[in-house]
């Protein structure tokens, strides 16, 4: 099993600054993923993870609760989702990224900041485990 008490790691700058912070709970992991120019709580993502349905690999159960209007939890998803199938843990992730007027390749950006953090992670933590 993997030990650590917090691991916090940053992408972008700016409007596009992006970052993760996870906490080891001693049995599965909590995170806070914020950024942008008004980091927020626009909603909270559940992923426990599973042996997938088609026998290969883990897959992850998913649970959304995003704060009316919001869409944080599209990201929150995809990072809680990696987590929990990699960490074979529980993994609940709070999400709140804003900056005013993106477009459609100031988001993928951010999306793109998002996954290179969740892999920072994963890589550093299975250093550890």
């Amino acid at each position: 099993m993997i030990h650590f008490p917090v691991w916090q790691g940053q992408e972008g700058e700016g409007r596009y600054e992006i970052t993760l912070t996870l906490t080891d709970t001693g049995h599965g992991i909590h995170g806070l993923l914020t950024g942008g120019e008004r980091p927020h709580v626009g909603g909270v993502v559940l992923a426990i993870p599973r042996p997938s349905l088609s026998g290969e690999g883990w897959s992850a159960d998913v649970y959304i609760t995003p704060v009316p209007g919001h869409k944080d939890v599209d990201v929150a998803r995809t990072v809680a989702e990696m987590l929990a199938r990699e960490l074979r843990l529980p993994v609940s992730i709070t999400a709140g990224i804003h900056s005013d007027h993106l477009c459609l390749e100031d988001l993928s950006q951010l999306i793109c900041h998002c996954k290179a953090l969740t892999v920072s992670a994963l890589a550093h933590l299975k250093k550890r485990g």
